[in-house]
């Protein structure tokens, strides 16, 4: 036909057997479009399938299809055309598929397709009653002959030790429940814990503590773990003695218990200024606990029942203070000042909590929010309010920017924006229905929650709606898996498909822009094929049974790069069958120029073990990840922490040529073959994944080399034995 495009239709199966529900058929009617999927995408070709229900009436179907060019073509033409105006079909007069009243599987097979090419597709089914088309879906053809590379110029790291004392890398909560791993804002440093010591070994404790840090020539790994924390948790304790570190590493916050014969043993916290063993001041007390901190932890938020400032009460207990009543300190390495001192009172009211274990207190310390019998406060300077006082009390706080000065709280469905310069509250949903709060910029003015009728974008005085789902894991903002850049840029994890992006069944990471209204889905397969597996970013990790207040960066701080795992193979070199670690980055970003964002592997694809995100730099330049891949030569292939680190890799260290007996004879003169790389060292470069082509030519040149050596050695011993001969034999003649 005029206009279409030239293909090869080679293959066409209707399978009957696979018969699946479809809407109920009153009466004979037009055909029903059930599902439309694709499938067995390749550089030329593609399985087109769909599930139609002919509705009880003869009907044929056929699928319709075109680049993605022409589609967009037709949609801005002048006056606007159908998108599939000129659309090549498969097959031209259609296939019967029977005048059945369930839902009929139909497979088309496409063949002779443009590489690396985007196309549109639809499925049309007919019969006397009428016509009826599937959604507009895509599909995109791959490479021919795919080669693995990492995007932006990355190359890969080895940040922990090799010499791990017989032993490997947990990841998060794997010892105890626990263990902290965090990147440097900077991505210079990384710190990680293991169930045993290595690295300069102190009498660690139950779990040992790490910082490795970037040099010229390469990581290099310190243990920090404090040598009188030895055995003081006893045999099984509630995650690792590390508890938080401020966004450069700098400082760290430690539980440190004290041994004692009997009764309960003083827990406190000690603030580490650095990591060489210096510990400024502590702070000691029964029963304390970690509440939470500001960023650079130059100030930490701590409960205990006991009344440790003399602005402070305690509530009596058996024994003591009332455990279930405690008190809230902020503590700044040098003093603690009670926080928990309701309006117009001057001494504390014991049974505050915390609002949030992330994001209650500001980033410069000066306002924190806290609860007391169900009520919600902010405590600012020597000052406290009643944040839910215009609601009649009740709120459940959400979240707060970074000042501290905009608050969000729910409740009974409503969401509601506190303003603490005016001291004031509005509902943002008037109508309620709110399920959940996902987040809220860092300034507070972009807020996202989820309410009955989908996911809504609260800004500037308005409200949109983003998608019509999101899973509940990205809720609250302060454990839940979203994240929300300075921008607006907001990352989540839906498992209903959105949109045209086919993940049924499966959990996928979306990306919604507020600034072009764009809706990505990060982690759906490039080709369009349907999920098979899972993605998820991580919320707050646990250590033990307390949230840590730290979200790994999973989304860039200007909302342009995402890192999360997944179990789907998003490009064609992931063979492992397991997860892996994947970079979205917008386009015009690292070396992304594709409209949309480019999808990239961060981790080998291979690893037999599969790979995970732990963390990145503020910017996404450094993705740090576990993996038991051996991604360096010298990396024995253990769990190991790698650097994704863009413009990073290193030249491998040069590693000695084994010789054999006389081999090892020094070899006097000038080599045979001054090429550098082929004298007794052998230089390897570090390339992004390791060519094992080139390992074994290496080898062999070796191998011929160490050979050369030996015919050498051994033509001057024959030459030697030849001489000695000779002055044997002229010895006989002379005494002849």
């Amino acid at each position: 036909m005029p206009g279409c495009l030239t293909t090869a239709v080679v293959a066409l199966a209707i399978a009957v057997a696979s018969i699946v529900p479809a809407p109920a058929a009153v009466a004979a009617g037009e055909p029903v479009i059930a599902d439309s999927w694709v499938s067995g995408v390749s550089a030329n070709g593609a399985d087109l399938r769909a599930q139609v229900n002919p509705n009880g009436l003869a009907t044929s179907a056929r699928f319709e299809y075109l680049t993605s060019a022409a589609y967009q073509a037709n949609l801005e033409a002048v006056p606007p055309r159908d998108g599939f105006s000129g659309a090549s079909v498969s097959p031209t007069t259609g296939t019967a598929l029977g005048s059945g009243s369930v839902a009929v599987a139909y497979t088309r097979h496409l063949g002779g397709l443009k590489v690396t090419t985007s196309y549109r597709y639809r499925v049309s089914a007919s019969n006397t009653s009428g016509s009826s088309y599937g959604p507009a879906r895509s599909f995109t053809t791959t490479e021919t002959a795919p080669v693995f590379g990492l995007p932006d110029a990355r190359g890969w790291e080895l940040v922990s030790p090799i010499d791990k004392n017989g032993e490997e890398i947990q990841g998060p909560g794997e010892i105890f429940g626990g263990g902290l791993t965090q990147a440097a804002a900077d991505g210079a440093s990384f710190t990680f814990s293991s169930r045993t010591s290595f690295a300069d070994p102190h009498a660690a404790s139950s779990a040992s503590q790490y910082i490795s840090r970037r040099t010229a020539a390469g990581w290099l790994t310190e243990n920090v773990t404090e040598p009188r924390l030895a055995a003081a948790f006893g045999d099984a304790p509630d995650g690792v003695p590390y508890r938080l570190f401020s966004a450069d590493l700098g400082r760290a916050l430690i539980a440190s218990p004290e041994r004692c014969e009997s009764g309960p043993c003083p827990r406190g916290f000690d603030l580490r200024a650095n990591s060489s063993g210096v510990l400024s001041n502590s702070v000691m007390a029964t029963d304390m606990a970690f509440a939470g901190a500001r960023p650079d932890l130059n100030a930490a938020v701590l409960s205990s029942c006991k009344a440790l400032t003399a602005s402070a009460t305690e509530a009596p207990g058996a024994g003591g203070c009332d455990e279930t009543k405690p008190n809230l300190y902020e503590w700044t390495g040098a003093s603690l000042t009670a926080v928990n001192l309701l309006p117009d009172q001057s001494t504390s009211t014991p049974g505050a909590e915390l609002a949030a274990p992330l994001g209650a207190v500001s980033a410069d310390g000066s306002r924190i929010y806290f609860t007391q019998a169900g009520n919600l406060y902010l405590r600012a300077g020597a000052e406290t309010v009643q944040v839910d006082q215009g609601v009649g009390g009740g709120g459940d706080f959400q979240v707060a920017s970074a000042s501290g000065a905009i608050a969000f709280f729910t409740k009974e469905g409503h969401l509601y924006r506190f303003d603490a310069a005016t001291e004031t509250s509005a509902d943002l949903t008037p109508a309620g229905e709110v399920v959940g709060v996902l987040g809220a910029s860092p300034d507070g003015a972009y807020l996202y929650y989820l309410a009955a009728g989908g996911l809504f974008l609260a800004h500037n005085g308005s409200v949109g709606k983003v998608a019509v789902a999101a899973d509940a894991s990205n809720y609250p903002p302060a454990t839940g898996s979203s994240r929300i850049a300075a921008d607006g840029t907001l990352a989540f994890v839906s498992s209903a498909p959105l949109g045209e992006f086919d993940n049924t069944g499966f959990a996928a990471v979306y990306l919604f822009r507020p600034g072009s209204g764009e809706l990505i889905c990060a982690s759906c397969n490039p080709t369009g094929v349907r999920s098979s597996g899972p993605s998820t970013i991580p919320g707050a990790l646990l250590n033990g049974t307390t949230p840590t207040p730290y979200k790994p960066r999973a989304l860039s701080s200007d909302g342009k790069r995402l890192f999360f795992d997944s179990r789907e193979s998003l490009f064609p070199l992931d063979t492992n069958s397991d997860t892996d670690v994947y970079q979205w980055e917008a386009q015009g970003t690292g070396s992304c120029l594709k409209p949309g964002g480019c999808v990239n592997l961060i981790s080998s694809g291979r690893a037999a073990g599969g790979a995970a995100f732990l963390d990145a730099s503020a910017d996404g330049s450094d993705v740090f990840f576990l993996t038991d891949a051996s991604l360096v030569p010298a990396d024995p292939g253990v769990m190991d922490v790698y650097d994704a680190r863009q413009g990073g890799g290193f030249a491998a260290a040069l590693i000695p040529i084994a010789c054999v007996g006389d081999a090892c004879q020094v070899v006097p003169g000038e080599p045979d073959d001054p090429t550098p790389g082929t004298g007794y060292y052998r230089a390897e470069a570090n390339p992004p994944l390791p060519d094992f082509a080139k390992q074994a030519a290496r080898r062999r040149a070796a191998a011929k080399k160490r050979a050369a050596i030996k015919r050498r050695a051994a033509k001057r011993r024959a030459a030697a034995k030849n001489r000695a001969a000779h002055k044997h034999a002229a010895r006989g003649r002379g005494q002849g």
